[in-house]
């Protein structure tokens, strides 16, 4: 794993999912199909290989998920199909179509692989204002700053806006019949961290989970960040569910920066808001004003 930043942020809007993740001290794997971008973790197959060897590693990739009599059935379907249009061996054409669609079925099998995993996105930087109008639901939300210095994270990586998209068959061989480990390493590194390179204002980080949902934090959180329009009952809350925790949790309040475009933090007075208590409603402060004046309490 590169060594990473000593610090990495994840914007967030504030609802109950994000409330249970500071609340429980966790982390959201995310379901990568679900990713706003359908380009994003949806490679293409690059097929590098002659016929023989894409049929080998379709029919491995069919053992491991159906077993061998469903493997030899879909072979043997895929190679009846494509003599509709000629014979494969020696029509240059019906080799094409029976090689698209071979490598269709390995790139269902892969997905259906590889889609299992949990996508946990990080961002290197608290003040972005793209980052804050499109995943901190436009200012409203908050962005919490994580330690990296004391990590447990497995497989944390930055994402490359600049790689291919395409997986190579060569190297599917190579992990799926041959085991090479630097093969997988190569696939996952396309699969689930290279993006177009107008993704690159993320400055995204990533790590991997086994299992999409939420998990325990591997990381401690050392920040809080609220968006220009969090509303302060909501900055309230946060600073009070802190206000017992051994973690020593700073919290700022964003800026606009004067004479630019630019963001800046401004620390919150924890202080002051744990010194508040709950407000009584007006109608009843009201009320007791009227009657201490008054000396009637009937």
């Amino acid at each position: 794993m590169p060594k990473g930043p000593r610090r990495l942020y994840k914007y967030r809007a504030f609802n109950v999912n994000t409330l249970r993740l500071l609340n429980q001290a966790e982390v959201f794997y995310a379901d990568p199909t679900e990713f706003n971008d359908p380009l994003d973790s949806n490679p293409t197959i690059h097929v590098d290989t002659d016929i023989p060897s894409l049929e080998k590693l379709l029919y491995k990739m069919l053992l491991e998920t159906e077993g061998k009599e469903h493997a030899q059935k879909q072979i043997g379907n895929h190679r009846y199909m494509s003599t509709e249009y000629g014979d494969y061996k020696s029509d240059p054409e019906t080799a094409t179509y029976y090689t698209g669609r071979l490598a269709t079925h390995v790139h269902e099998l892969l997905a259906n692989d590889l889609g299992r995993h949990g996508v946990m996105s990080l961002a290197r930087k608290w003040n972005c204002p793209l980052m804050w109008s499109h995943y901190a639901d436009e200012h409203r939300g908050l962005c919490i700053e994580y330690d990296m210095t004391d990590t447990v994270f497995k497989d944390l990586r930055p994402v490359a806006y600049d790689a291919p998209r395409a997986v190579r068959v060569s190297d599917l061989i190579d992990w799926k019949l041959k085991k090479s480990a630097a093969a997988r390493e190569r696939i996952l590194s396309t699969f689930f961290f290279s993006k177009a390179p107008q993704w690159r204002y993320e400055r995204e980080w990533r790590d991997l989970a086994t299992e999409i949902g939420p998990q325990s934090a591997p990381a401690r959180i050392s920040a809080i960040h609220f968006g220009l329009r969090c509303d302060h009952s909501v900055i309230d809350a946060i600073v009070r569910l802190y206000a017992r925790s051994e973690d020593r949790v700073k919290f700022f309040v964003m800026r606009p920066l004067d004479g630019s475009f630019q963001l800046k933090r401004c620390p919150v007075d924890t202080d002051e808001v744990e010194a508040t208590s709950v407000r009584t409603p007006a109608f009843i402060e009201f009320r007791d004003m009227f009657v201490d004046e008054s000396g009637d309490d009937t």
